[in-house]
């Protein structure tokens, strides 16, 4: 079987050292959280043990069937970002739902407030 490329391995190992530099700078400014920046320093891990043993690629690709082990490295790779994806997608709908929640109570409680505001003022002029 043929080893990863050059290039492939190098293509790898420098996308896994900007995914650290990034992440680490997000979580740095906290402009991500520290679970979220987790997954993605795993990502940059795999991405650098993949460049620096080929052989993990060789292994995966007889194991799962895949003629070449690039192939093999892009299908995994595609299939945590897909993962990945999928969860973000159910947290984002989470909170959508519990802003619309937040934002239909905001809502009745103005309403109530602006209601008793205008019992006050008729009220007020009932008895004037």
């Amino acid at each position: 079987m043929n080893i990863l490329s050059w290039p492939l391995r190098i293509l790898l190992f420098l996308g896994s050292v900007v995914v650290f530099t990034i992440i680490s700078q997000c979580i740095r400014k906290r402009r991500i959280q520290l679970k979220d920046g987790i997954f993605w320093v795993a990502f940059g891990f795999l991405l650098i043990l993949v460049s620096v043993f080929p052989v993990l690629a060789i292994w995966a690709s007889s194991i799962l069937g895949i003629q070449s082990p690039s192939n093999c490295v892009f299908l995994i790779l595609i299939f945590l970002l897909g993962c990945h994806q999928f969860f973000l997608t159910i947290r984002i709908s989470r909170l959508e739902i519990k802003n619309n929640q937040l934002v239909q109570n905001i809502a009745i409680y103005r309403k109530l407030e602006d209601e008793e505001k205008h019992h006050e003022k008729e009220n007020m002029l009932l008895f004037r």
